[in-house]
């Protein structure tokens, strides 16, 4: 959020990044810019809202999704979102636009407007930081789901003592159970010895995906497109291994992500490009130039304004 506000700056608005709440009248605004469900999440935010409507009525509100509506644990744990959400979209449906980081959730709110915009990133935040090789493969992010932890835990048994798991505490420890599945009681140890705690602030993550031979990337949203990891890490000069996704090519970022297709080809790629540096640099500085380019999210503010316009 903080980089469309750079953006819209940069295309010559004024911009408030503030907390609805300390919003003060007269509400002088023609949009308002909200990630995920926003607002809804705290009930004094939500009545600031319905406020500035009943004082301008013709403000547009702009619901940036980056996660998926109904994945309860993106979304504050409140189950009720999308149904008291969409409620509130139909007393103001003229209003409001819906903009969706995957084509698989324009329909989640039928008869509202919804279109399509690809996750961007702010290349000022991440970014390639120079730093030398700290990790071999690192994942960042929840190890919950039997997707996530049946291949993790396939890493840990072909590549002992190479993987790091940066997560919160509590996730990770819920994801002990799940890997038993998978790991014995020795290889649990290995997965245990993964854990290396929550990273915090963009910058800190930047400079792992940065110092990482390589970065895993286990979608779990959406159906097709590219979730915000992948474009962060690109973003840091890092070097990405992620599952098939349909629009690596329709975005033009076949020739800087490297897909896997199941296993067998994951752990095939893994050992290849562990060995070859050479390779894996050269995909890298493709990767920071063609995302620096074509997705730095300050450059392509004026293209949410049109997508929505």
């Amino acid at each position: 959020m903080r980089g469309f506000k750079k953006g819209f700056e940069a295309i010559g608005h004024k911009v408030s990044f503030v907390d609805v709440r300390d919003l003060k009248e007269p509400f002088g605004f023609d949009y308002i810019l909200s990630y995920d469900y926003g607002y809804m999440v705290e009930r004094n935010a939500l009545l600031t809202v319905r406020k500035i409507y009943s004082i301008n009525p013709k403000v547009k509100l702009i619901h940036y999704f980056a996660d998926n509506p109904s994945l309860n644990y993106a979304h504050s744990g409140h189950i009720e979102l999308k149904k008291s959400f969409f409620e509130f979209c139909q007393l103001y449906k003229e209003n409001i636009e819906l903009v969706f980081w995957d084509k698989k959730y324009i329909n989640d709110f039928e008869g509202l407007k919804s279109y399509f915009f690809p996750i961007c990133v702010d290349c000022d935040l991440y970014k390639d930081y120079g730093l030398e090789t700290k990790y071999d493969i690192t994942f960042l992010g929840r190890p919950l789901s039997i997707k996530r932890q049946k291949i993790l835990s396939l890493i840990v048994k072909k590549f002992p003592h190479k993987l790091k798991i940066f997560s919160y505490p509590k996730h990770f420890e819920s994801s002990l159970e799940g890997v038993k599945e998978f790991l014995n009681d020795e290889e649990i140890k290995n997965y245990k010895n993964c854990f290396c705690g929550y990273v915090q602030g963009q910058e800190e993550l930047s400079k792992i995906y940065n110092s990482s031979k390589i970065n895993l990337n286990i979608n779990l949203q959406g159906d097709n497109s590219l979730n915000y990891r992948t474009f962060e890490v690109l973003a840091s000069k890092g070097f990405l291994l992620c599952d098939k996704r349909e629009d690596i090519e329709s975005l033009g970022l076949k020739d800087v992500v490297v897909q896997y297709e199941n296993e067998h080809d994951l752990i095939e790629k893994i050992s290849h490009y562990l060995s070859f540096e050479n390779e894996r640099n050269e995909i890298r500085a493709r990767a920071r130039k063609l995302v620096s380019q074509h997705y730095d999210i300050v450059a392509r503010a004026r293209e949410i304004l049109n997508t929505v316009e």
